[in-house]
C-alpha cells in the first residue's frame, strides 16, 4: 500500500483532511469540527498505527492548535515504514529505560536504517520521554551494529526525606563540670538538671516530604516513595500543639527520658547521693534525695526538699515550701538548712537552721543556732546548748543536759515593732489634723462682721469641718494611748515557752527582759504576764 492509499485510510479524524505532495506533507484542520478535548497522542497513535515514519508531531500539535481552516505545511512527504527492516531492529522497553541495538545481519541488505526509523519503532513502544537522539545519530552514523545501546532513560523519582526531631533543648546532662573565673575546675558544679517550664518549647517535628515526582520513558509519571514519619516523642506531662510539629512541657519541671519518650517530671529524684558524681543540685520544683548529702555539697529547690539520708557538712535550701530530713543532720559547724515553710528532722547537731515556719525535730537538737516561728519536739525531745530566736511557741521534752549546758531561747519582738510602726502612722495623722484645725480657725475669724448670707454659708461649713476634725483627733489620741502603753508594756501571752524537764541552765529572753532558771524542773510552762516572764506548772 502506497503512502496515497494510507492516507486515505486515516478517516477517524473527519476535522483533520491530510494531503501528500511531491515537495510536502500538508494537514487542514476544520475549525467547526475540533473536538472539545482532542489529543495529540491519539493522533500520533493513528500516524504510527498507519506506519508513517517522518511525522513531526511538534508542527502537527501547532496547526491543530491554530485551527485556520487552510492548508498547512507540516513537514516533507510522508513515508512509510519498511516492515524488512523490523527484524534487523532490537529495542527493549521498561518504564525506566530503553535498549537499543541493530543486528550485523543488516550488513547484507540493502537497508539504511534512519533516524525516522527508530523514532519510529520508539513510538510503537509509546516511548516519547527522555530519548537520546545524539546517541541514535552516532550509531547510524558509525553503523555501530551489534552492541546494545541505552538510548532513552526515565527521570526516576526522588524519595523523599524522612520525618525528622529537632531537640530545643539538651535532655541528656553535659556530664562536664564548670570551669571557675580562673580556669579550674569545679566538681561540685555540674549542668545537671535540664529545667523546663510550663508552654516552653522542647522539640520540633519537620514533617517527611512525599517525594519528587518521576517520569518514565513513556512520559508518565513515576510515583516517588515518600519519607517515613516519625511521631512526636510525647511523653508524660508534654502536649502536642501546631498541627502536630511541636511538643511543649505541661507542667514546670525537668526534662527525662522515659524509652523514646521525653518527658517533664515535677519531682527532680537523685537516685544516690549528692556527691562530684552529681554536683551541687538546684532546681525549680521538688527535690527527692534518696541518699545522703556530702560535705561541701548543697541542694536548693523552690519546692520540697526530701532526703532519705544524711546531711553532713552542707547547705539546704527550699526557698517557697519545706524540707523534709529522714536521717541526721551531723553539721561540724558548717551546715546551714533553711526552709521557707516547715523542717522536719530526726535529730540536728552543730548547724545553722532557719525556718518561716515550724521546726519539727523528734530526737536530739544539740549545738545549733535555730531561727523559726514555732519549735516542736516530742516528750522524748531533747535540747542541749542551742540558741533558739523563735516568733510562736517552744515546745519540747528536755531542755538542757549537763550543768555546763546552756540553752537560750529568744522571743522575737514582731509585735513591738509593728505596734511601732502603726503609732508613726498615727502621729503623722494627729499631725495633719492639727494642721486642718489650726486653717479652720483662721478661716473663721477671718470672717467680716456683719456676716453676709453667703458668709454665713461658709461660717456654717467650716464649724462643721473643724467639729469633724477635732472629734477625729481625739479618736486619733485615743489610739495612740493606747499602743504608747502597748509598747511600754507588751500584752500577756500564755504558753510561750513548754518544757517537760529542764535541767540548767537556760535563759530566756521576752520583750528585752531576761531570766535564767538554773535549777532541775518538770512539767513547766513560761509565758509574759503583767510586763514580767511568768512559770507555772503545766
Amino acid at each position: 500500500m502506497g503512502i496515497q492509499d494510507t492516507i486515505k485510510t486515516m478517516t477517524d479524524q473527519k476535522w483533520l483532511a491530510w494531503k501528500v505532495f511531491p515537495k510536502g506533507t500538508h494537514l487542514t484542520v476544520v475549525p467547526d469540527l475540533v473536538p472539545e478535548g482532542w489529543n495529540i497522542r491519539e493522533i500520533e497513535k493513528v500516524l504510527v498505527k498507519n506506519k508513517i515514519v517522518n511525522y513531526d508531531i511538534s508542527k502537527i500539535a501547532s496547526v491543530i492548535k491554530e485551527a485556520s481552516g487552510k492548508m498547512e505545511l507540516i513537514g516533507p512527504p510522508f513515508e512509510l515504514f519498511e516492515e524488512g527492516k523490523r527484524k534487523y531492529l532490537r529495542l527493549q522497553a521498561t518504564p525506566i529505560q530503553v535498549r537499543f541495538s541493530i543486528d550485523v545481519g543488516i550488513f547484507q541488505t540493502d537497508y539504511q536504517i534512519t533516524k525516522a526509523d527508530v523514532s519510529f519503532i520508539l513510538a510503537e513502544k509509546s516511548v516519547t520521554y527522555g530519548v537520546d537522539y545524539e546517541i541514535i545519530e552516532e550509531i547510524l552514523a558509525k553503523e555501530i551494529y551489534g552492541p546494545e545501546f541505552i538510548i532513552a532513560t526515565a527521570t526516576p523519582p526522588v524519595i523523599g526525606t524522612d520525618a525528622s526531631i529537632n531537640e530545643i533543648i539538651p535532655i541528656d546532662p553535659d556530664v562536664k563540670p564548670f570551669l571557675d573565673e580562673n580556669g579550674n575546675v569545679d566538681y561540685k558544679k555540674w549542668d545537671n538538671i535540664r529545667q523546663i517550664k510550663k508552654d516552653e518549647l522542647i522539640c520540633i517535628r519537620i514533617p517527611p516530604t512525599p517525594g519528587i515526582p518521576g517520569t518514565s520513558v513513556y512520559g508518565m509519571p513515576l510515583s516517588p516513595t515518600p519519607g517515613e514519619d516519625y511521631a512526636l516523642p510525647a511523653g508524660i506531662n508534654t502536649k502536642i500543639i501546631d498541627n502536630e510539629t511541636k511538643l511543649v512541657a505541661s507542667i514546670n519541671g525537668f526534662l527525662y527520658r522515659h524509652g523514646r519518650d521525653i518527658c517533664v517530671g515535677n519531682i527532680y529524684i537523685i537516685n544516690g547521693d549528692v556527691c562530684t558524681k552529681t554536683g551541687n543540685i538546684e532546681y525549680s520544683g521538688d527535690v527527692l534525695v534518696k541518699g545522703s548529702v556530702g560535705m561541701g555539697f548543697s541542694v536548693i529547690a523552690d519546692g520540697n526538699v526530701s532526703i532519705d539520708g544524711f546531711v553532713e557538712g552542707a547547705y539546704v535550701e527550699s526557698r517557697k515550701s519545706n524540707v523534709f530530713l529522714k536521717g541526721s543532720v551531723f553539721g561540724q559547724n558548717k551546715t546551714i538548712v533553711r526552709a521557707a515553710k516547715n523542717l522536719t528532722a530526726e535529730n540536728i547537731q552543730d548547724c545553722t537552721i532557719q525556718v518561716g515556719k515550724n521546726l519539727l525535730v523528734k530526737g536530739l537538737l544539740m549545738n545549733s543556732k535555730v531561727e523559726a516561728e514555732n519549735l516542736n519536739m516530742p516528750i522524748t525531745g531533747s535540747i542541749i546548748s542551742c540558741n533558739v530566736a523563735f516568733r510562736g511557741q517552744v515546745k519540747c521534752g528536755t531542755a538542757g543536759g549537763k550543768s555546763e549546758t546552756l540553752n537560750e531561747f529568744i522571743f522575737v519582738e514582731n509585735e513591738r515593732e509593728q505596734f511601732k510602726e502603726e503609732l508613726q502612722k498615727y502621729n503623722v495623722l494627729s499631725h495633719k489634723l492639727s494642721q486642718a484645725i489650726e486653717a479652720l480657725q483662721i478661716r473663721l475669724l477671718s470672717l467680716n462682721t456683719p456676716l453676709t448670707p453667703e458668709q454665713e454659708e461658709q461660717k456654717k461649713l467650716f464649724l462643721s469641718q473643724l467639729s469633724t476634725c477635732n472629734y477625729n483627733k481625739e479618736q486619733v489620741g485615743s489610739k495612740r494611748k493606747k499602743l504608747i502603753k502597748l509598747i511600754e508594756t507588751m500584752p500577756d501571752k500564755d504558753d510561750l515557752i513548754i518544757i517537760r524537764k529542764l535541767s540548767p541552765k537556760l535563759k530566756i529572753s521576752i520583750f528585752g527582759v531576761n531570766k535564767e532558771f538554773k535549777q532541775d524542773l518538770i512539767d513547766l510552762k513560761i509565758g509574759w504576764r503583767n510586763g514580767s516572764i511568768k512559770m507555772e506548772s503545766i
